[in-house]
């Protein structure tokens, strides 16, 4: 099939079974943020425009050449938004049709106005406060500073106090996809995980598995024995839902490399996906970076993505890629589809920093195809 006759089944499939989504339901958890976009000066003078850092490279090379001599560094800011994995992406999906209920610190007692903007299809259940981010872009990508406040003090016991198990049940063995974000910046992710398996999903009805979509981000700072308890935490996962893996290259690099003790470049990207997925045993293995993206399930597939020369925004383009990937497989579309979906849903938000709606989507599409 050429790219043109996938995009035209692509826009046909969108137009046909867009309508069902209204009725499928999703719950995400656990992170939220509140995002500080900034661009970083290089030079400015009243004669001419201002000079950014255009890569986190040509930055790095700047402070390093500083040496031990103080320095100072001048942000422009471009947008105060919400922000962590759980928001953008349930945003994004929300969007696009589903009903989703969003755990997270999102504001408490009262939810933080950056959030009540979210799509009128999001229903919030807020135990915290949220973290506070500044967000360093590039046009190769983006360099995150967090602050995680209270974040890192909430447990397993706090969420079901303050959550209440009533509704935890509801929420996590009802719905039809749950998403798992943000493992690697949350201190005590690996209670919740366990707290979730321990005293939720066994309550699950067995004749219902519902996709169960997880994206660790990125976990660069946490020890081997942690990551590596964390992947076979999957594997008990996988015995209420159908388990899914989503990988950036530096976070799939580093799983792969606990997993299998092999360092991988780049260009080994279809092999590491191989490698991540026979060593798990889970329904799927997704990798993603702004070049393509390649998933194993029953089979390989693998689908380049639309380079955008001059995003207006980065910071949340992942999670505007798992929620078209993750929309895609609520419809029962096929895996190299859904990953067309997720880069289609990516793209459009790069270009106007908003998610798109399934209309605004498919006007995007029927360009994109035109062209």
């Amino acid at each position: 099939m050429t790219k043109t006759e996938e995009s035209k089944q692509l826009i046909d499939f969108i137009k046909n079974r867009a309508h069902e989504l209204s009725a499928k339901t999703v719950t995400l958890g656990f992170d939220g943020f509140i995002d500080s976009v900034v661009k970083v000066i290089r030079y400015k003078d009243h004669q001419s425009p201002i000079s950014f850092f255009e890569t986190p490279h040509a930055f790095g090379e700047y402070i390093v050449a500083k040496g031990e001599k103080n320095l100072s560094i001048e942000l422009e800011t471009l947008t105060t938004k919400l922000g962590g994995n759980m928001p953008i992406m349930a945003n994004a999906i929300a969007h696009l049709g589903p009903r989703v209920s969003c755990v997270g610190p999102l504001g408490y007692p009262d939810i933080h106005p950056v959030f009540r903007n979210m799509s009128s299809n999001c229903q919030l259940y807020s135990f915290a406060n949220p973290g506070l981010s500044k967000v360093l872009e590039f046009k190769n990508g983006k360099i995150m500073l967090a602050e995680m406040g209270e974040l890192n003090d909430i447990e397993w016991n706090f969420l079901k106090e303050k959550i209440g198990i009533k509704t935890l049940l509801e929420l996590f063995t009802t719905s039809d996809l749950i998403s798992i974000l943000n493992w690697s910046e949350l201190d005590n992710s690996t209670a919740i995980w366990k707290g979730l398996l321990t005293d939720i999903l066994p309550a699950s009805a067995p004749s219902k598995r519902p996709i169960g979509f997880f994206d660790l981000s990125d976990c660069s700072k946490r020890p081997e024995n942690a990551i590596r308890e964390a992947m076979n935490l999957l594997n008990d996962f996988s015995k209420y839902w159908d388990v899914m893996l989503s990988l950036n290259l530096n976070e799939a690099a580093i799983v792969h490399s606990v997993l299998t003790r092999k360092k991988e470049k780049e260009e080994g990207v279809e092999k590491m996906c191989e490698d991540i997925f026979e060593s798990l045993k889970i329904h799927t293995v997704i990798i993603h970076s702004s070049k393509q993206a390649v998933a194993r399930d029953r089979g390989f597939n693998k689908r380049k993505t639309s380079f955008i020369k001059e995003p207006m925004i980065s910071s949340g383009s992942g999670d505007n890629f798992n929620a078209g990937f993750c929309v895609g497989k609520l419809l029962n579309l096929e895996t190299g589809m859904s990953l067309a979906l997720g880069h289609a849903t990516s793209s459009l938000y790069m270009q106007s920093a908003y998610s798109p709606t399934v209309a605004e989507l498919l006007a995007f599409l029927c360009n994109t195809n035109e062209n």
